[in-house]
């Protein structure tokens, strides 16, 4: 054999048996995009039960305070219409 041939040959079998005995792991892409550090929201919107000017205080409390028991974050709020975020689970 030359000896390129053989330097190859010897080349590529270390690559080979180093590539065997690391420790690196294959990631699923699906798993790799979980641990981006980069939040991700859930989202839910809901209109405050009443029309306007039948709303009373009390029942809005009591809508925000049950989807805050839920996990909801008031995000938004226009009106009649309330906006909630939660971490994606």
């Amino acid at each position: 054999m030359k000896t390129e041939t053989r330097r190859n040959l010897l080349l590529a079998l270390v690559f080979l048996a180093g590539c065997a005995v690391s420790r690196v792991q294959w990631v699923p892409p699906a798993l790799a995009q979980t641990d981006t550090g980069i939040p991700r929201w859930d989202y839910y919107c809901t209109w405050v039960e009443g029309g306007p000017g039948q709303s009373t205080p009390e029942v809005t409390t009591a809508q925000l305070k049950a989807a805050g028991l839920q996990g909801w974050e008031l995000a938004h709020a226009e009106g009649m219409l309330h906006c909630f975020k939660r971490p994606l689970r």
